[in-house]
C-alpha cells in the first residue's frame, strides 16, 4: 500500500474532457484539444492561488540586509538575494502576501529572533524620515504585477547588515503545468476538485447543454468550497484593537 497516488496534467484533462461527453472512455484528445485544455487549466489554477491561504504554499524564505538599503525586490530577474529557509534554494517567484516577518540575530548562540511589526501602505507612507538608519521595527510590503517590493523601516544600518537578517513567511504561487507529465502543484487530495473545476471551465467551450453545465457548476463549487474550507489553520485566531492611533481624551479614537 502507499499514498503516493496523483495524477498529470494530460490525466486531467482527458478526465475532465470525459465528464463533458466530449471523448468516450480510453479515447486520447488530438494535441489541438489538449493545448486549449492546459491553457484553461493554467488560467484556472492561477484563480485559485488568490482563494484561501494554499498552506502548502506558505514558505520561510530570508532576506539577506544591506547597509543603507531600504528597498528590497522580491522575485523577478532583477530579485536580491532571497533563499529558502534551507539557506540554498534561491527564490525567483514573486511572494503573493507576505504573512509574518522577524529579525534573526545569528551574532548570538542560540540565534534569538524579535517580531517584525507587517505594515499597510497607509501606516508605511505616514511614516517620518523613512531613510534614518538603525535597528528596524517594521516592514511594508507592496506587491506588484512581477516583482514585489519590501521596505524596511529603519533603513539597515552597519550593524543591522552584519548582525542582522530578515525571515519572512510569504504566500508563494502555484507553479505552472506545461507538460503532459508534470504534477500539478497541489496535494493529492485536491486533484479531484481540479479535474471538476476543469470540466467547469471547459463547459461553454463545448457548448454542453444547460443542464448538464449546472451539474457540473454544482459539484464543483461544492469540491472546491470543500477544500478551501478543509485548508485552513488548525490553531486559533485571536482579534484585539490596535491602539496604535489611540490619542487620549480625543472622541475621533478608539
Amino acid at each position: 500500500m502507499s499514498t503516493t497516488f496523483t495524477v498529470t496534467r494530460d490525466q486531467i484533462i482527458k478526465l475532465a474532457l470525459r465528464k463533458l461527453g466530449v471523448i468516450e472512455l480510453g479515447d486520447t484528445p488530438d494535441p489541438t484539444t489538449i493545448q486549449e485544455s492546459s491553457l484553461a487549466l493554467n488560467l484556472m489554477i492561477k484563480q485559485m492561488s488568490t482563494e484561501g491561504l494554499k498552506l502548502w504554499k506558505i514558505d520561510e524564505v530570508i532576506v539577506p540586509l544591506s547597509q543603507d538599503q531600504t528597498m528590497y525586490t522580491l522575485g523577478g530577474s532583477k530579485s536580491d538575494l532571497m533563499f529558502a529557509s534551507d539557506g540554498v534554494t534561491k527564490v525567483i517567484d514573486k511572494p503573493l502576501k507576505v504573512i509574518q516577518g522577524w529579525y534573526r540575530n545569528t551574532i548570538v548562540t542560540p540565534n534569538i529572533d524579535v517580531p517584525l511589526q507587517l505594515l499597510s501602505k497607509q501606516e508605511y507612507n505616514t511614516l517620518g524620515s523613512k531613510y534614518s538608519t538603525g535597528v528596524g521595527n517594521s516592514i511594508f510590503f507592496d506587491p506588484k504585477r512581477l516583482a514585489g517590493s519590501l521596505f524596511i523601516y529603519l533603513t539597515p544600518d552597519a550593524f543591522t547588515e552584519a548582525n542582522l537578517e530578515i525571515h519572512l513567511v510569504c504566500q508563494m504561487p502555484l507553479a505552472d503545468i506545461m507538460y503532459s507529465q508534470d504534477i500539478p502543484d497541489f496535494p493529492t487530495e485536491w486533484m479531484n476538485c481540479l479535474v471538476w473545476n476543469l470540466a467547469d471551465q471547459l463547459a461553454i467551450d463545448y457548448s454542453v447543454p444547460a443542464n448538464h453545465r449546472q451539474e457540473l457548476a454544482a459539484r464543483a463549487k461544492a469540491y472546491r468550497d470543500q477544500l478551501s474550507d478543509w485548508d485552513v489553520e488548525t490553531s486559533s485566531t485571536f482579534f484585539m484593537p490596535d491602539y496604535r492611533m489611540y490619542v487620549p481624551n480625543n472622541r475621533n479614537s478608539l
